[in-house]
């Protein structure tokens, strides 16, 4: 593994300046006739190989009164999978995310080793405000995602991204690699 991609990967994961990386995925939608109208109606990017994927993350620090320590960073990332794109901000405290969905606010926590970064969702809830609930993990929609380096000279690293939802089961998944690209 070279220290170079896993410098990028670290900086693309963890870091607080915007970064942008472009490269291919294999999409998967889940394969129930469910999951295909929510895919439809959520405008997912299709089942395919080769797909071109551009991921561009905009950072800046969060305004807060009378936060004390490094305050949280707001992270609004654009994605553009085959001409999908998917929009989500994401808030930043350390190793604890949140990112909204609409109504959906999904709370993350994300471990870094060397050579890996992995983010694992800790909790769902539905709403905004004071009309929030907290969803049992049974009833949440569960995504995971990890990133890692691997052998050789390249600037790239790998990614792979998985959502599945009760009763219905895998919604979305995504693998592939990113090489840095510029904002």
């Amino acid at each position: 593994m070279s220290q170079e991609s896993e410098d990028w990967m670290r900086r693309f994961h963890l870091g607080d300046e915007t970064v942008a990386g472009t490269g291919e995925l294999s999409v998967r939608r889940g394969a129930g006739p469910l999951a295909g109208v929510l895919c439809a109606l959520l405008r997912l990017p299709r089942t395919g190989d080769c797909v071109p994927v551009r991921v561009v993350v905009h950072r800046r620090p969060a305004r807060r009164a009378g936060h004390t320590g490094p305050p949280p960073l707001v992270e609004h990332w654009v994605r553009d999978i085959g001409g999908h794109r998917l929009t989500t901000t994401q808030v930043r405290t350390g190793p604890h995310g949140r990112e909204r969905h609409g109504l959906l606010l999904v709370h993350t926590r994300t471990t870094a080793t060397p050579g890996e970064v992995t983010v694992t969702q800790e909790r769902a809830v539905l709403g905004a405000g004071p009309l929030a609930i907290p969803l049992p993990a049974r009833a949440a929609p569960q995504a995971s995602a990890r990133a890692w380096t691997t052998s050789g000279a390249d600037v790239r690293f790998r990614i792979e991204v998985r959502v599945a939802l009760p009763v219905i089961g895998p919604l979305l998944s995504y693998s592939g690699h990113l090489d840095e690209a510029g904002a």
